[in-house]
């Protein structure tokens, strides 16, 4: 079954920061015309860092979108043509003051594939050590560690809400803990 579509023309309805958003107009697989808004993101990298010891560092901060405080692990958009893993080691020493020696691929997930083109790389690290934290002037965070029970009971609580930490430490469960 034919289930591709086809663009025919389209408009930037909005030229931001951090996002795009433009309104296509395609021709559907049963020929009919539609309408396609889409967010254009020049997507992310995010980065679980686990202890020796099974405590996850995450970062505490208020969302002014969801109006609420929100755990999740560290992350970051791409700056354009930047390399994810680059931008993975940048955003966790940025955000929490720690350098890791490497970093190990956990997939890619796309957030909201309904309408927007982001899409996040995720990372584990490796061997964190203390480096330097380098905080935007509206950026608010307090990284903590907390044990990966703990997390994992925060996830079936609804206390962690964040996709990207919700991904994160599902595919490092089922890669690790099996």
């Amino acid at each position: 079954m034919d289930m591709i579509e086809k663009k025919i023309d389209g408009e930037t309805i909005y030229d931001g920061k951090v996002i795009k958003v433009i309104k296509d107009r395609v021709v559907c697989p049963n020929q009919n015309i539609a309408y396609r808004e889409v967010v254009k993101h020049n997507g992310g990298s995010a980065i679980l860092c686990i202890t020796e010891d099974n405590k996850v560092l995450l970062i505490k901060q208020f969302r002014y979108v969801y109006n609420e405080i929100i755990y999740e692990i560290p992350a970051g958009k791409l700056e354009i043509g930047e390399n994810p893993y680059d931008a993975a080691l940048r955003e966790l020493e940025e955000e929490t003051g720690y350098k890791a020696s490497g970093l190990e691929p956990l997939g890619i997930i796309y957030p909201t594939c309904g309408y927007s083109n982001e899409k996040i790389n995720l990372y584990l690290a490796k061997d964190i050590k203390p480096g330097h934290k380098h905080l935007d002037d509206d950026e608010f965070i307090e990284p903590l560690y907390i044990p990966l029970e703990d997390v994992k009971k925060m996830i079936l609580s609804n206390e962690i809400k964040d996709a990207k930490t919700i991904c994160a430490i599902s595919n490092y469960l089922l890669k690790y803990k099996k």
